[in-house]
């Protein structure tokens, strides 16, 4: 009898063990389970709130540019030295000389940055910026031929290859110029009113040409052929006309669309013209 109660005896607790280990293991596996789910839901809250963070960190940096424009100034440079250091090599390269590819011609519309819109580097193009955007012929741009210089430098001192006349929507100049021709009073200033001048022929016939269009609809039509007079004008520059004929130099026209982010992109030639619309 007590042999036997101690065999059942041993049972029990071997089947007490069994189950015990069997508990603890669904234990550690629910254990496990919750914090998965845990690390799971604090991974999402952490993520949830770094993007709430950063949509903070940009409205307040948006508030303090606005109070504050200095500082937007130093934190843009502080934000190229990060940008500079990551490509150290070819900007110390460029600190000794620069061969630019392309002169650009572009108006000085603060919204109208050709090298953040083409997404250029520096050193790939020489930019000229001006008041509509506008290229004087040879010999009539007055007592300071500024564009007369620039054009001269990338042509023949920087050999770039391309010209890149870029005009684009709504422009204050191109529309201010519309006024005049529509007999609205012009508050232009005198060496405002001067310079557009060089458009005034070619804003004229677009009135005549367009007269059924809205003021607007004028504008648009202007504004590009703007930039084709400017395109002529460059070829009535007697080493651009050389370079040109001589397959050295391609002469473009760019038309940018704010309101639908379009560029559309002609090239001029003596033998062919090849449009382009990049949307």
């Amino acid at each position: 009898m007590l042999g036997g109660g101690l065999c059942r005896s041993s049972n029990t607790c071997f089947v007490l063990k069994e189950m015990i280990e069997m508990k603890k293991e669904i234990l550690d596996l629910k254990l496990h389970k919750e914090l998965e789910e845990i690390k799971c839901k604090r991974e999402a809250c952490e993520a949830h709130l770094h993007e709430e963070l950063e949509e903070f960190k940009e409205k307040a940096e948006l508030i303090g540019h606005a109070i504050n424009p200095i500082e937007k100034i130093k934190r843009g440079f502080h934000e190229f030295k990060i940008h500079f250091e990551e490509k150290k090599e070819y900007y110390e390269k460029l600190a000794e000389c620069h061969k630019p590819k392309f002169l650009i011609f572009s108006d000085c519309d603060s919204r109208v940055d050709p090298c953040k819109i083409l997404n250029l580097e520096l050193g790939e193009a020489m930019v000229v910026r001006n008041v509509g955007c506008l290229v004087a012929a040879y010999g009539q741009e007055g007592t300071c031929p500024s564009a007369h210089a620039a054009i001269e430098c990338a042509v023949k001192e920087l050999k770039v290859e391309h010209i890149l006349v870029i005009g684009h929507t709504k422009c204050d100049a191109i529309q201010s110029l519309m006024k005049a021709h529509h007999e609205e009073k012009s508050e232009s200033s005198e060496h405002f009113s001067n310079w557009l001048k060089i458009g005034e022929h070619t804003c004229k016939q677009v009135k005549e040409v367009h007269s059924s269009k809205s003021f607007e609809e004028q504008c648009t039509v202007c504004e590009k052929e703007c930039v084709n007079l400017s395109m002529q004008n460059l070829v009535t520059y007697p080493f651009v006309k050389e370079a040109v004929a001589a397959k050295k130099i391609s002469i473009h026209a760019g038309y940018f669309d704010m309101h639908s982010c379009a560029f559309d992109h002609r090239s001029l030639d003596f033998n062919y013209t090849e449009s382009r619309n990049y949307h």
